[in-house]
Formats: structure tokens, sequence, C-alpha cells
């Protein structure tokens, strides 16, 4: 009796292996929410949601839908490297594999302090890797000042650091063109996540930090959400944006999943040979 229950006991084993592997992972949503009076930089028009239906009709079904008027750099968004480079990769040419990477959290709230246009430094960015090891290939950076999680819910003037639609009066952090070169020559990043209204500083006119980094094809997402979720490392990052065609951005989903054992996308090695393992073994003893 005993040799006729060992399958299902070594079932059993396997399935919790596998629970085990795959249970521990939990989505992190990284968005704000597209609604009235969010935030936006002083060159673009508000964000406006009509609702067109939302009732019962004529026909005797219920139907809801509506209608919105934004900039494509509207609310936790993308910008294409054609948004500051002519020729380069717009929004529907970015290679899918280009929007998403491991995920790395560079927490730069103590650097600020009452610089409200603090730079991130080189020096910065390799603290963390002082920390936690060398920033990896293909990563999704998100630099996180606290900016989102202090102002976004208090309104536009709280959030860019001025009531004025004047580009030269915002007031929030951003990176470095030092630290903005330094990755480009040292480090291969897809992707860098803001949580402020621009990735470069409230107070500049000329954005050196955009123009380093999209004419390398490293992709940059303004206005990023919840980063104190994230951890600085263990996460894969997820960029998914409208496919506009021609745009030069879009606003996009954005999240994590958190499993410290996952540097991409999948199961680590370790785990998946866990699995496979024990496949064999449950075949092998049950035959």
């Amino acid at each position: 009796m005993a040799g006729k229950h060992r399958p299902v006991l070594l079932i059993a084993i396997l399935f919790g292996l596998i629970l085990g592997c795959l249970g521990q992972s939990r989505l992190i949503d990284l968005t704000w929410t597209l609604r009235g009076g969010i935030p936006v930089y002083p060159f673009y028009p508000p964000y406006n949601f009509t609702i067109v239906n939302r009732g019962d009709q004529a026909g005797g079904y219920y139907l809801e839908s509506n209608e919105i008027f934004m900039n494509e750099h509207t609310g936790t968004h993308i910008d294409a490297p054609a948004h500051f480079a002519p020729g380069a990769w717009r929004l529907d040419q970015i290679p899918l594999g280009h929007l998403t990477g491991p995920g790395v959290m560079i927490d730069v709230r103590e650097k600020i302090g009452d610089n409200t246009d603090y730079a991130v430094t080189q020096q910065d960015l390799q603290g963390w890797e002082r920390e936690y090891g060398r920033i990896p290939d293909g990563a999704i950076i998100m630099l996180r000042s606290g900016w989102g999680e202090q102002f976004w819910g208090q309104g536009p003037a709280a959030y860019l650091g001025s009531a004025q639609k004047n580009a030269s009066l915002l007031h929030s952090p951003g990176l470095h063109p030092d630290a903005a070169q330094w990755l480009v020559d040292n480090r291969y990043v897809k992707v860098i996540g803001f949580d402020t209204i621009s990735a470069d500083t409230g107070d500049s006119t000329t954005y050196p930090a955009h123009k380093i980094l999209l004419p390398n094809n490293i992709i940059i997402i303004e206005n990023v959400g919840h980063l104190n979720k994230m951890p600085p490392t263990g996460s894969t990052v997820y960029a998914m944006p409208i496919k506009i065609g021609d745009g030069s951005g879009a606003p996009s989903r954005v999240f994590a999943i958190i499993d410290d054992r996952t540097s991409a996308a999948g199961l680590t090695a370790p785990n998946l040979i866990l699995i496979v393992t024990s496949v064999i073994t449950l075949i092998a003893q049950a035959i």
C-alpha cells in the first residue's frame, strides 16, 4: 500500500516546491492614476477626462465610454529617444525587450536636504554600488527623491515647486549631467525613472540629462509612483507605454515584480534546476 501512495506523495512534495519558488513574488504598481488636476509640465495642456456614455442604453444594454485629452508626456510616462534626439527611436520603434530589466532603486532622499533642485551625482550612484554591488547590465534604475511621496497628492504647485505656468520657475531634484554621462560611458542601462516631473532638475532650462541619456537610447520615465514600496535590488521592472505611432512619449503602466531571487523575467537558474531535478526524481520513483 505504501508503494502505491508514493507517487501521490512525491507529486505533493513537488507541488510544494513549485509553490515555494513561485509564490513569494509580488507586484508593485509604480504608476500614478491619471485623473483631473494631475500635475503637468507647464508647456502642456491639462489632462481632461470626459464621460461620453455611462448608463443604460436604448438598445437594452449598459455602456461606459469616455474621451481623454492630454499630451503624450502626462502622468507616469516614457520619454522616447526622439523626444530630444532627431532620427532616434520614436515610441513605437523602441524594442519591447528594452522596456524591461533588473530593477535598481537608488534612494537619495538624505542627500537632498533643503536643496529642492538637488542633482544626483556620480558619487551617489557609486555609493549605491558600494553597498549593493555593480549596477547590473540592462538595468532599469529608479531614483527615489521622495518628491512624489511628499507632493503628488498636494497638487501642481507643491509638486512642481511653482504655481506659475513657467518652466523656469520649477523646483525639483533631477540627475546631474556628469552622472548621466558616467552611466552612458560606464554602465549598460536601459531605462532611468524619476519620481519627479523631469529627469533634469526643476531649475534647468537646457535639459542636459535628457540630451545625454536619450541619444544613447537610455529611456526616461518621469512621474514614477510608489518608490517607497520598491527595494534597492531583487526586482524586475516593466515599463509598458501606449504604443503611439511616431510618438515622442506616452503614458505608461510601470510595475515591478519583487522577488529577491529574480534578476530578470522568469525563474532564476537555481530554482529552475530545482524544479527540473524534482520532476526527474518523481518520474524515476514512479517508474
